[in-house]
């Protein structure tokens, strides 16, 4: 591997990727010295962690770091005229930023429309399923107390057929006992 080389206001100095003095680590960096850095002694400091969220799927409003993600219209280069969604606040200040093109989100936003459309088309055919099972179970219970009415009413009706029987039984026996009374006086007499 060559040797990275990086040139800033302090000068040219090594990042390290292929120096056999550097540490093995990966999460360090070296903070050069210079002449203007003379009374300063080299120190070693961790790296924040950068953590890189998933791409938001579908259309964006926020963006990584926070600020609303804007819809944007390519100017320059190849891409003129293509719209694509970017961080409304300054991308060049080194945090992770969104970029994603408005193609793209549409077509995530149709994917997950297509995927919760079917879902809820799941759901309706298995509460569909339940509304069917429940309507067979509540015919069966109709059907039930139809059978359980209809011996009801014929029992009913046999009650009101004794009942009417019972009444001109004890008309007989009413009458019968009169006649009794009748021959008994005609047999004192």
């Amino acid at each position: 591997m060559d040797r990275w080389k990086h040139e800033d206001i302090f000068g040219e100095f090594d990042t390290g990727s292929n120096n056999s003095n550097s540490s093995n680590s990966d999460d360090e960096v070296i903070i050069p010295t210079d002449d203007c850095m003379a009374d300063i002694t080299l120190i070693r400091f961790a790296l924040t962690p950068v953590t890189w969220e998933p791409s938001p799927i579908a259309i964006p409003t926020i963006c990584y770091c926070g600020k609303p993600a804007l819809l944007k219209t390519q100017t320059i280069g190849l891409l003129t005229g293509t719209k694509f969604y970017s961080c409304a606040g300054d991308i060049r200040d080194g945090d992770c930023h969104i970029y994603k093109l408005l193609d793209d989100a549409i077509l995530e936003k149709i994917t997950l429309t297509k995927t919760k459309l079917g879902e809820i088309e799941g759901r309706l055919v298995e509460l569909l399923t339940t509304v069917e099972e429940d309507k067979k179970k509540l015919q069966e219970m109709v059907n039930l107390y139809k059978e359980h009415n209809d011996k009801l009413i014929e029992i009913v009706t046999k009650v009101v057929r004794s009942d009417k029987e019972i009444n001109h039984l004890k008309e007989m026996v009413f009458n019968l006992q009169a006649k009794v009374t009748n021959l008994e006086t005609d047999l004192k007499s």
